[in-house]
């Protein structure tokens, strides 16, 4: 039996940065027999990642800088295409800024659909996986609609890709001109199929949810001693992730409770200064407070955190979030979680089992009060449970093996 072709198409993987659960997933591709794994990134970064020797890189997809004349060319394509206009009528998209995001769109879409018809003409391909439900994906929908191939077309879809509340003016365009013509999709939550059938019109047949996960590397974090609460965030220091509701409820906490408190702070970013200030303006350094500024670490380096310190709790704070790899993290190392209930937190947490479930939009004074409860995040049975939490949906091993089987037998 001849090896099955599948293409990864992703952003820039293997290269730096971003799609970090790719690293955890492309060693079970390396394991599996059978198959030939081709990845296709659509950009290029400076930095590459190792990746098995039995899986290849091609370039058809790297973005080049294209002529004026092309850029134009591709345009004109655009907007002499029915469905453009359909998409425009449709969806309103009359104001300038989104009808240029349609334009945009568009172009790409075309550019797409030709590199990867005279691609799999070259190479025939049993499977196209795309790892973001994008314009790429639309253009191998295009070509299996008007080209009858017979190669199979799935996609995961996973936050900033699903979500239109996450994009500017409310808009992911073409999204309900392409509901066919795609053989699975793939979501990380059991909410994001809900909001696919609901919003846009998905066949619920074409969905299934299949996790992410993260490895687990065996290790027990234990809690602090008594009398001290250490707290622990892992994020980019941008607006999304509101850390400085983080520094603003540990410095209200320590007006209310005698314990010496702990912080770290795992990650870097632009707002990193900012809050810093923020710091030193509410004199968390004067309130018995330590707290520490790790920098951005290596996932191997994280990890090391955690079977070197003691943790009591895990804290997001973030307003927008698909399923972080930061919780799963802290979750597989026997550390309780508070979060809020946006994306897919909802079924990494369930409320007084393994963690605390904030509101959607908590305020201060939620979080403060949910970091109050040092007993419960200090408690055994509840750090065994936020492991078994881990262990049921976000174990890699489970979760990739079974993620590919799946995309072998379409």
């Amino acid at each position: 039996m001849s090896e099955k072709k599948i293409v990864l198409i992703t952003a820039a993987f293997p290269y730096y940065p971003g799609e970090q659960f790719l690293e955890t997933e492309i060693k079970y591709w390396g394991e599996q027999g059978g198959i030939k794994l081709i990845i296709m990134p659509v950009a290029r970064g400076e930095m590459i990642r190792e990746i098995p020797q039995n899986i290849s890189i091609d370039y058809t997809l790297i973005n080049r800088p294209l002529s004026i004349f092309n850029k134009i060319l591709n345009s004109l394509k655009a907007i002499t295409t029915p469905s453009f206009w359909i998409e425009v009528v449709k969806e309103r998209t009359f104001c300038l800024d989104m009808f240029l995001t349609n334009l945009a769109t568009y172009s790409r879409l075309h550019r797409y659909k030709k590199l990867l018809y005279e691609y799999h003409l070259n190479n025939q391909i049993d499977v196209f996986y795309t790892y973001w439900f994008t314009e790429v994906t639309y253009a191998l929908q295009r070509i299996k609609k008007f080209h009858k191939c017979s190669f199979k077309v799935c996609t995961r879809v996973h936050g900033f890709d699903l979500y239109r509340e996450r994009r500017k003016n409310n808009y992911m365009p073409l999204r309900k001109r392409y509901l066919d013509n795609i053989d699975r999709i793939f979501t990380i939550t059991d909410k994001a199929q809900e909001y696919l059938t609901s919003i846009y019109g998905y066949d619920r047949s074409l969905l299934e949810t299949k996790r992410l996960g993260v490895d687990d590397q065996n290790i027990i974090t234990l809690p602090s001693d008594p009398g001290v609460f250490h707290i622990v965030s892992c994020a980019f220091l941008v607006p999304v992730k509101n850390i400085d509701k983080i520094v603003r409820s540990i410095a209200l906490l320590s007006d209310s409770i005698n314990q010496k408190l702990k912080w770290t702070h795992i990650g870097d970013g632009p707002l990193k200064s900012q809050i810093i200030s923020l710091v030193d303006e509410l004199k968390l350094n004067k309130k018995n407070i330590e707290y520490n500024f790790t920098g951005d670490l290596k996932n191997s380096d994280v990890y090391s955190f955690y079977k070197t310190n003691l943790v009591d709790v895990f804290i997001n704070t973030s307003e927008s979030e698909g399923v972080p790899v930061s919780i799963m993290e802290a979750m597989s190392c026997h550390i309780p979680v508070i979060a809020p209930d946006i994306g897919g937190i909802s079924d990494m947490i369930i409320d007084g089992y393994n963690g605390i479930l904030l509101s959607s939009q908590a305020h201060i004074e939620e979080i403060v009060e949910a970091l109050k409860r040092i007993e419960f995040f200090k408690n055994k049975e509840i750090r065994v449970q936020s492991y078994l939490q881990y262990k049921k949906n976000y174990n890699a091993e489970k979760n990739y093996i079974s993620f590919i089987n799946t995309l072998e037998q379409l």
